[in-house]
């Protein structure tokens, strides 16, 4: 999937070729013994068997990362594990730096590792945004920084449409058609806050501050990262089907498309993405 800014859609479309053919990437998604501890270590994952799925960077399609992916159902919840290489635990995003010579904070150049991953709902799905297609997806934003200390993923949709919506990006495409991309969070409201400060407390303050009190549509993805030896190892899960609109419902023996994506301390503009891949239940 692509994180698009206005900004960066010339540049974008001019990468599309390189996401255009896809590969038949398919992850089972079967019954489990036991329900896994989501905790972000991989003891309850041994005796699953994990696919490899290959992400390039957007821009720069000679950089690739690959991911490997474990999924299963146990009761009425869906488990999955990730795990993909990453040199560095990135978990600043944006933090205030105090600057001496302004006598006030500037933003610094840090950012968060992220992983996100996304499930069709509506439409006719394709991981590559600028595709023309219009779709309805379900997206889970796993934040270092902002979501993993209060153990979930943001809670997000992704809506493309050829029609007009508020508070979208507009995507002018090759054939001179437009694209509307809107990226709402569940419950219109983020798991975490922004804060700022007018008067020096510490060299370096932060930006965001995980919030404790969360809706129940903000937190239904529970999801723990751990970063060890080089490897960022992530555990999520959530109900089947929990009731709400903004949420994929998971049915047992369907296939679902879905795409994924890895944020190296990224900006939005830039990171890794998969093609198209299918989640068999």
């Amino acid at each position: 999937m692509k994180f698009i800014l206005p900004a960066l859609i010339a540049a974008t479309l001019a990468n599309t070729p390189a996401y255009a053919v896809e590969t038949a990437v398919s992850i089972p998604v079967g019954a489990l013994k036991t329900a896994p501890v989501v905790d972000g270590v991989a003891d309850d994952w041994k005796d699953i068997n994990g696919v490899e799925i290959s992400l390039t960077y957007l821009g720069k399609p000679e950089l690739t990362k690959t991911v490997t992916l474990k999924a299963g159902i146990f009761g009425d919840e869906v488990f999955f594990y990730s795990t993909w290489e990453d040199s560095t635990e990135d978990t600043l995003h944006k933090p205030h730096i105090w600057d001496e010579t302004k006598q006030k904070y500037v933003e610094g150049s840090q950012r968060e590792d992220r992983f996100a991953i996304e499930f069709a709902m509506e439409g006719n799905y394709d991981a590559n945004w600028l595709s023309g297609k219009e779709f309805k997806s379900d997206m889970w934003n796993w934040k270092a920084g902002r979501t993993n200390p209060i153990g979930i993923a943001h809670d997000k949709m992704t809506i493309i449409s050829q029609q007009a919506m508020q508070e979208s990006y507009k995507a002018s495409l090759p054939d001179g058609s437009a694209l509307y991309i809107q990226r709402p969070t569940d419950a219109g409201d983020e798991p975490y806050e922004t804060k700022r400060y007018f008067k020096k407390q510490q060299d370096l303050m932060p930006k965001y501050l995980p919030k404790t009190e969360l809706l129940p549509s903000m937190a239904d993805i529970k999801a723990k990262g751990v970063w060890k030896n080089g490897y960022w190892h992530l555990e999520q899960s959530r109900k089947l089907n929990t009731e709400q609109p903004d949420d994929v419902h998971f049915k047992r023996d369907t296939l679902v498309k879905g795409g994924i994506a890895v944020f190296d301390h990224d900006d939005n503009e830039r990171h890794y993405t998969s093609s198209t891949l299918t989640f068999k239940f």
